[in-house]
């Protein structure tokens, strides 16, 4: 019998989810997109995500027994294999690109003279490694790193405090409120993914269901105020335009941080619970991918190990066959994927609504 999993342990992946994404993928293109009118992007997103998650919450609350996968299988019989597997295919993009962006950073940061393909390589055998071990050995490592990251978090956000300088903030508004909506959306979008990935484990499987929503909407909430801080801080010590310069502006700014003016490099410290939220996040993707495959397919032991494998070498030879070779970080194009999953999953999801209310009143007549 699986062991069951508390509502705290299996939140603390949405600081790892809701951050990672932020930090590594698109913090450079909010700013680019609206300037220092992303401080007010993205509480508007935040707000969007909130109204995204209660349908989502709603839809999970169904069937409890179920995760998301066989819901889809219970609902659409005849659809659900294809509408999985553009699940499937939309995580493995989104595994690729969380994985590729920390390979990336750390070739061009830290280790210049490794190859990349070995530090990529080393990334997806840790990563695999890990998200074989089941859902519950990645929880466990997501706890770890949410008191970890608290720690980072604060110790990163009081250094760099009193170096923000107000008037960077003004002109508050130098773009167009259509770059404001669009960046508010997109931000919405991505910060609303990561509940897809919690339902890898059915409601039933938490022994405090009753708490999930409270914790669900406090660890939310935590990743917004831990974003926000951060981006408040990057733009308030750098400017909105030179902000715009850095693929990677928080990394950039903690460089900033000098402790007692004789120990400096410290983001190397501070840069780890990026580290960690990046590798949880893959983690997460894996696990649900792993799981997703050997229920459509109804696969054992043996066949699903050697499908896993496939995924494994198919993620590690897109980036270093493709991105590398067509600088894939200098363009934005790679955002619009992801959100282009959760509007499917979105929609699929309200549908999915509609049709168990109907089937309940049906039931009930």
């Amino acid at each position: 019998m699986k062991e069951k999993i508390n509502s705290f342990s299996i939140t603390t992946l949405l600081i790892s989810l809701c951050t990672a994404s932020f930090y590594g993928v698109f913090s450079s293109y909010i700013v680019n997109t609206s300037k220092t009118s992303s401080l007010l992007s993205i509480p508007i997103g935040f707000i969007i995500s909130l109204i995204i998650s209660k349908i989502f919450l709603t839809f999970f609350n169904k069937k409890e027994e179920l995760n998301y996968t066989d819901k889809l299988k219970h609902l659409y019989p005849k659809l659900s294999i294809l509408l999985n597997i553009i699940s499937i295919l939309c995580s493995i993009f989104g595994y690729i690109l969380i994985t590729y962006r920390l390979t990336t950073f750390l070739s061009n940061e830290y280790l210049i003279s490794t190859p990349r393909y070995l530090i990529s390589l080393l990334i997806l055998i840790l990563t695999y490694y890990t998200a074989s071990k089941g859902i519950e050995t990645v929880i466990r490592i997501s706890v770890i790193t949410f008191f970890i990251s608290i720690a980072i978090f604060f110790f990163d956000f009081f250094s760099l405090a009193g170096q923000i300088n107000f008037e960077n903030y003004l002109p508050f508004i130098t773009v167009s409120y259509n770059n404001i909506i669009i960046s508010s959306i997109i931000f919405a979008l991505y910060f609303s993914i990561p509940i897809i990935y919690i339902n890898t484990i059915p409601m039933s499987r938490i022994k405090d269901k009753n708490n999930f929503k409270k914790f669900y909407y406090i660890m939310i909430t935590a990743s917004f105020i831990r974003i926000f801080l951060s981006l408040f801080t990057v733009i308030g010590v750098n400017g909105s335009k030179v902000t715009e310069l850095f693929d990677y502006p928080i990394y950039s700014t903690l460089k900033r941080i000098r402790l007692f003016t004789i120990l400096d490099s410290l983001e190397n410290v501070s840069i780890s619970a990026w580290f960690l939220f990046i590798i949880n996040t893959a983690n997460v993707m894996l696990v649900y991918i792993f799981s997703s495959l050997k229920q459509i397919f109804k696969l054992n032991k043996k066949k699903s190990t050697i499908f896993n494998i496939i995924i494994i070498i198919i993620c590690f030879s897109i980036p270093n066959l493709i991105f590398n070779r067509y600088n894939f970080n200098e363009s934005y194009s790679y955002i619009y994927i992801p959100v282009i999953f959760l509007l499917i999953t979105l929609f699929i999801v309200i549908l999915s609504l509609i049709k168990l209310k109907f089937k309940q009143k049906k039931y009930t007549n």
